[in-house]
């Protein structure tokens, strides 16, 4: 009863604490000390949460398992997937937020809220022996398979307040490694291409003998004959016999390629040798539905072209044959290749009319060859039947959709309409029309109507590419025109443009984008007498005239995730463009009009002459299956010469917002150490210099509910002196420019998508007099020192 009182009144205690605290916090609002407060209701909180409440009597909670080894080239944490039991996961890898979920709820569960919060928390893991005993026979086995065969594993647990924590003893003593490697290969035609690939072999001696190494080079050597004509070869013809008789830790190792098995009857199979097959025809099957090839009056009924030297069999005239064929990577009278296959599932999927696509291969009765280029060799052939039927090629769409632009919100209306085979071959157009309404922190809305059409070529768009080359180097070719009208308080803008690119990916996935030609008028029909008073004769009322850009661009990208599922990836991305130089030089031939700065005139306005180069590093390193640590490095700049004193207005750098350092919000970020006095003045923060530097811890608290805390740094710097005091780049000021911001966010992780909401606050303030930037120990206030940022997609 005493208990149960203490108990009561504890949390009693708690509640009204909590309720002082929250007064704190809304009616001192421009005190730092409402950090302190937010830290002590989160310790309150877990302070109320016992996590062994739902431990039994005698029993203990699993509160942390180790692996520590005496071998240096094995880490602990890579062999945790082998333990049957592991702790339950902590917020920051320390703090039990789901146990304390779950502990929340009764006993009750009639009770909606005690069912609630036991399915978003997790019950305790109980510490159980048996579990640990199966654990250091996973580890033993583990470890065999990487060559420690006499390797000897033991745990040690220890009990202290109901919770348990276990070390795995890892002793691997002296491994077996390969002394010599052979084949036993009896097909002739095997052994050659075996014997010719052995200079890619992932297995050497002196190598620890490492089962998992073997079944790795089974599947690369299976993959390898597969593409090379041997159609049913499959990686458990491949087999390892292992002789470590010497008693020396070391392994004579033979790897046996066995005769094809082939079922003559009833549990009955005869041995006889591999053969490789040749492609005898390729036949295309465009049908509204994969069941009419079983209709015979269908099948009968369809429509055969021949095209090169294949047949097209169709009842509709939905893909035109060309665009087959030039998306197909099997060759008529070419061996079978795995590979091509895979090719051809890809680029045909690629096209995006199809619903149902498959392809098959069927063997020819008695169609057994001889040939002569491969030592009198016998040979079988094969058709290849590629069934296609069309998807929904027409949409429309009408959205209203909230938007958020670097932290300014608002509200946007779209129609589009798209075609995914306009003519027949996986061209794609399309159009939209959007109208935006858009709320700058600070400022008066700003109205945004643009709308813009495309045109999508599944291939090189270009004259006098040979059609191999096409078909040979997959890629997508774009040619688009857009135009926006932007009303501004002080400006109005109209921007029309229209351009053509290329886009391609690599079989290893690099991205590459080419932008051929990129051709841009940006026209202002007016402007405020307060901004022209604003950027006065500065280099900056350039970038708020009429003028045109004509620019080529590339990027490449690339990321390892898909090679790295639930592991450690980074992705990098690096671009760069160059505007005005054609037109330079034309204007230089031709001996054009300048203007009164000396600008070279096309049509009376100026043109923009410029480059620019921008780069992107981000690592997620992956903590356990709840916890990441996402890394992120940022670079860009851009030089405007000959015909440019000063970037044009869009392709300027700005600091803060959602993706940059959050603790300012967006545009209110240099450049440098300038100070707008007090005021958003965006016109003036801009800068050709851009430096991010991003650290985010992320952790997965419940349902689909995460965590973050992050530590950003950064700004942008101008070139020259563009009347922006304090925002030259200069070698020997930079480093003491650099913004620091910190804070913590709330993402909804979606699968498909992730909205999230970040707090951002100012830690050093570059625009602050000397001795005010600091912004711990000087008077912090929340409505100017700290920064909210709603944004769909994590900020790298």
């Amino acid at each position: 009863m005493v208990f149960l009182l203490l108990r009561s009144y504890k949390r009693y205690l708690y509640c009204r604490i909590f309720v002082v605290l929250l007064h704190e916090i809304v009616f001192n609002m421009r005190t730092k000390k409402v950090l302190t407060y937010i830290c002590l209701i989160l310790t309150m909180f877990l302070s109320a949460c016992s996590t062994t409440k739902y431990v039994p009597e005698g029993q203990y909670i699993l509160n942390k398992a180790s692996i520590k080894t005496d071998n240096k080239n094995l880490k602990g944490v890579n062999m945790l997937s082998y333990l049957r039991q592991r702790p339950n996961p902590k917020l920051f890898d320390f703090i039990p937020f789901n146990v304390a979920i779950y502990s929340l709820s009764g006993r009750d569960t009639t009770l909606w809220i005690n069912r609630f919060l036991q399915k978003i928390g997790d019950a305790p893991i109980i510490y159980d022996p048996a579990s640990t005993s199966t654990s250091e026979k996973e580890l033993t086995k583990y470890l065999s398979n990487k060559g420690y065969k006499n390797a000897v594993v033991s745990s040690n647990a220890t009990f202290k307040k109901k919770k348990a924590s276990v070390e795995y003893i890892i002793k691997t003593n002296e491994p077996y490694r390969i002394r010599n490697f052979k084949y036993r290969i009896n097909n002739h035609e095997i052994r050659k291409l075996i014997y010719k690939d052995s200079v890619n072999r992932t297995i050497h001696s002196g190598e620890l003998f490492d089962t998992d190494a073997l079944e790795a080079e089974r599947g690369r050597l299976s993959e390898y004959l597969k593409n090379n004509g041997y159609y049913y070869f499959d990686k458990e013809y491949i087999g390892f016999i292992a002789d470590s008789s010497l008693n020396t830790h070391q392994v004579n190792l033979l790897m046996v390629v066995r005769p094809l098995r082939k079922i003559v009857g009833k549990d009955t199979y005869k041995s006889e040798d591999h053969k490789t097959y040749r492609i005898r025809n390729i036949n295309y099957y465009a049908v509204n539905e994969p069941t009419d090839l079983l209709n015979d009056s269908i099948l009968q009924s369809l429509k055969s072209i021949k095209y090169k030297d294949r047949f097209v069999y169709s009842n509709n005239k939905f893909i035109r044959p060309s665009a087959l064929y030039n998306k197909t990577y099997i060759d008529l009278d070419s061996l079978y290749s795995a590979k091509a296959v895979d090719q051809t599932y890809a680029k045909l999927s690629a096209l995006n009319v199809f619903k149902y696509l498959n392809i098959s291969f069927s063997e020819v009765l008695d169609s057994a060859i001889i040939d002569s280029t491969a030592s009198d060799s016998i040979k079988k052939m094969m058709d290849c039947d590629i069934v296609v039927t069309p998807d929904k090629l027409q949409s429309f769409s009408f959205e209203v959709e909230g938007i958020n632009n670097e932290g300014d919100f608002g509200i946007a209306g779209k129609f589009a309409y798209k075609h995914n085979n306009i003519f027949r071959g996986g061209e794609s157009l399309k159009f939209q029309l959007r109208g935006a309404n858009e709320s700058i922190i600070g400022a008066r809305s700003i109205w945004d109507i643009s709308t813009e059409i495309g045109l999508s070529f599944p291939n090189f768009f270009f004259p006098f590419l040979k059609k191999n080359f096409i078909r040979n180097n997959p890629a997508n070719t774009d040619v688009y025109a857009n135009f926006s009208y932007q009303i501004r308080r002080d400006y109005s803008r109209i921007i029309a443009g229209t351009g053509m690119r290329y886009r391609w990916q690599t079989p290893k996935r690099v991205y590459h984008q080419v932008d051929l030609i990129d051709f841009n008028y940006v026209y202002l029909p007016f402007m405020s007498d307060s901004l022209s008073k604003t950027i006065g004769n500065s280099l900056l009322k350039y970038s708020y005239e009429d003028h045109l850009i004509m620019r080529t661009g590339y990027s490449i990208s690339y990321s390892n995730q898909h090679l790295q599922k639930n592991r450690s990836a980074f992705s990098v991305r690096g671009a760069f463009e160059i505007g005005g130089n054609l037109l330079y030089g034309i204007s230089a031939a031709t001996n054009a009009s300048k203007d009164s700065t000396g600008s070279y005139l096309v049509g009376n306005i100026p043109f923009a002459q410029y480059v620019k180069i921008d780069g992107d590093f981000t690592y997620n390193l992956r903590v356990d299956s709840k916890n990441s640590i996402a890394y992120h490095i940022g670079l860009g700049i851009g030089v405007p010469y000959l015909n440019s004193s000063i970037l044009p207005f869009e392709k300027r750098y700005y600091g803060g917002g959602a993706n940059s350092v959050r603790g300012w919000s967006a545009r209110t970020l240099g450049p440098g150490a300038y100070n707008p006095g007090g005021t958003i003045d965006y016109m003036k923060q801009s800068g050709d210099i851009n430096l991010n530097l991003n650290m985010e811890y992320r952790t997965k608290l419940v349902w689909m509910l995460e965590l973050a805390l992050f530590l950003d740094a950064g700004n942008i710097w101008t070139l020259a002196d563009e009347g922006q005091a304090g925002g030259q780049f200069k070698w020997n000021k930079f480093y003491e420019q650099i913004a620091l911001g910190y804070g913590i966010g709330i993402r909804l992780n979606f699968e498909y998508f992730v909205i999230r909401l970040d707090w951002g606050i100012k830690a050093f303030d570059p625009g602050r007099p000397a001795g005010q930037n600091w912004r711990f120990n000087n008077t912090w206030d929340i409505t100017k020192d700290t920064a909210l940022h709603f944004a769909v997609g994590y900020p790298f």
